[in-house]
C-alpha cells in the first residue's frame, strides 16, 4: 500500500507582473514498494504520465497491474484531445477492459472460454457447481490497484478523479483534493484540518498542506518515510526549486509544525524560487523527481 495525494490551486487565473499564475496541481506520495509483507524498498515513483497533461498515481496491493492499465489508456487516447469527459471515460474503459482480460486468463482459459461466452453459454456448458463458483470469483475479483488521476483539460482547468475496482470512477474537482492508499483517511483529515481549498490557499500553502498530509499519513501501515513531490502546471514538464526543499519542510514540520500550518515552512517554500520548464518539442513529459543523490 501507499499514500498518494493531489490538490489543486486554481486562483481563477490570477495575474501577477502581467503573467497568468496557475492553476497548479500539487501531488505527493511515498516511494515504498512492498513485496507481500516480506520486504520493501524505497525509491519507487508511483506516478506516470499517460496523455498530454494527464498523469496518474498508483496505490494498492498489486501495483504491477497498473502499468498495463496506463498503457491501455495511452493507446485509447492516442491522437485524441485532452477533454475531461473523454479522458475520464477512456481511463475507466482501460481499467475495465484490462480487468476483464485478467479475469479471463485466470478463470476461463482452462475452459477455452471468453467472458462473453461464459455469460452467454456458461450455464449450459458447465455443471451447476462449477458455474456458481466461477461466477462468484469473477464477480468478486479485485485487480488490486487504484488510480488517482490528475491533469488539465484542453481549457486549462485542473481535474482530479479516482478509478478503482471494478472500474468505478469518482470525481473530486470539489473539494479540489483527494488521497488514495493506506494513509488516505489520515491524509484527508489533515488536508481538511489545514483548510485546504483551491481558491483560498496560495501555491506555497497548498504545497505545505500536501506535504503535511503526506507526513501525517506515515503513521499508517506500509507508508514509507521518503517523499516524492511534484507541482504540475499545464504545458510544463518539470519544476525547479531550491535544493532539499522537501527535506527542509519536513524538518520544520517535525520540529515545530504539526498539526497546524507552519508559516516558517510556508516561507521556505515561497523563497524556494519554484519555476517551470515547458514541454520539450517531440519529447514525452516526464514527472521528474530529484533524488537525494541528484541533489
Amino acid at each position: 500500500m501507499t499514500t498518494c495525494i493531489a490538490a489543486t490551486f486554481n486562483p481563477f487565473w490570477l495575474v501577477k507582473d502581467g503573467k497568468e499564475v496557475g492553476p497548479f496541481i500539487v501531488v505527493a506520495s511515498d516511494t515504498r514498494l512492498s513485496f507481500g509483507g516480506y520486504c520493501s524498498v524505497e525509491g519507487t515513483i508511483k506516478n506516470k504520465n499517460f496523455h498530454r497533461d494527464w498523469s496518474a498515481m498508483i496505490a494498492g496491493s498489486d501495483i504491477s497491474q497498473a502499468i498495463p492499465v496506463l498503457d491501455a489508456a495511452t493507446e485509447l487516447l492516442r491522437g485524441k484531445s485532452g477533454k475531461f469527459p473523454l479522458v475520464f471515460q477512456q481511463f475507466k474503459k482501460a481499467y475495465a477492459d484490462y480487468r476483464r482480460t485478467v479475469m479471463t486468463d485466470i478463470f476461463l482459459n482452462s475452459f477455452d472460454m471468453t467472458m462473453a461466452e461464459f455469460k452467454r453459454n456458461g450455464k449450459k456448458q458447465l455443471n451447476t457447481e462449477v458455474h456458481a463458483d466461477l461466477s462468484f470469483r469473477i464477480r468478486n475479483f479485485d485487480l488490486g490497484c487504484i488510480f488517482l488521476v490528475y491533469g488539465f483539460d484542453d481549457h486549462g482547468e485542473p481535474h482530479i478523479f479516482t478509478v478503482s475496482n471494478p472500474g468505478k470512477a469518482e470525481v473530486y474537482d470539489k473539494p479540489g483534493f483527494w488521497a488514495i492508499g493506506a494513509g488516505k483517511s489520515v491524509a484527508l483529515s489533515m488536508l481538511a484540518a489545514l483548510g485546504q481549498h483551491p481558491q483560498r490557499n496560495s501555491l506555497a500553502h497548498t504545497v505545505y498542506n500536501v506535504l503535511a498530509a503526506k507526513y501525517t499519513s506515515e503513521s499508517a501501515s506500509d507508508v514509507g518515510p521518503e517523499t516524492w513531490m511534484f507541482v504540475h502546471k499545464k504545458g510544463h514538464s518539470a519544476f525547479i526549486h531550491e535544493p532539499k526543499l522537501e527535506e527542509t519542510v519536513k524538518s520544520i514540520w517535525q520540529k515545530e509544525g504539526r498539526p497546524k500550518t507552519n508559516e516558517k515552512a510556508v516561507k521556505a517554500i515561497e523563497e524556494s524560487d519554484i519555476t517551470f520548464l515547458p514541454f520539450p518539442r517531440g519529447i514525452k513529459r516526464l514527472a521528474l523527481r530529484r533524488s537525494k543523490d541528484q541533489r
